[in-house]
């Protein structure tokens, strides 16, 4: 690899998930209904040879644009109602993978950042413990 182009999006989400961690602790949760700040990072990874004459690999605008409809699509109601399965942000991140990477070549990660309690979550196919 030689280059790695980042695009973010910065959405209000809604998990709609308890934090029975956090309750057990005494500690403050999100109210029921109550959006956080997210932040949706794609990363496409490629060589110096697959630059073209104009000097990039792929079309950022377009991309974005893919971006743009998902940050939509996951601001648009709570996780618990959007997905079949227990919305964390692990099984997101791998969901929003899986999905993009048939639309944007050479997809390395999809990154979730909580900025309410800062915590990113990365999935990569690639990655696995200890790497």
């Amino acid at each position: 690899m030689a280059f790695r182009v980042e695009i973010e999006r910065r959405f209000p989400a809604v998990q709609g998930l308890p934090s029975p961690v956090r309750a057990a602790r005494g500690r403050s949760l999100i109210p029921a209904g109550d959006s956080i700040p997210v932040v949706l990072v794609v990363a496409v990874d490629f060589g110096e040879e697959q630059l073209t004459e104009r000097g990039w690999f792929f079309d950022t605008d377009a991309t974005g644009e893919i971006v743009d409809r998902c940050c939509a699509e996951l601001s648009a109601a709570p996780w618990t109602a959007l997905f079949d399965f227990r919305p964390t942000f692990e099984l997101v991140a791998r969901h929003l993978f899986r999905r993009l990477a048939d639309r944007i070549p050479q997809l390395a990660y999809v990154e979730l950042r909580d900025e309410t309690f800062g915590v990113t979550t990365r999935y990569s196919p690639a990655a696995g413990p200890g790497r």
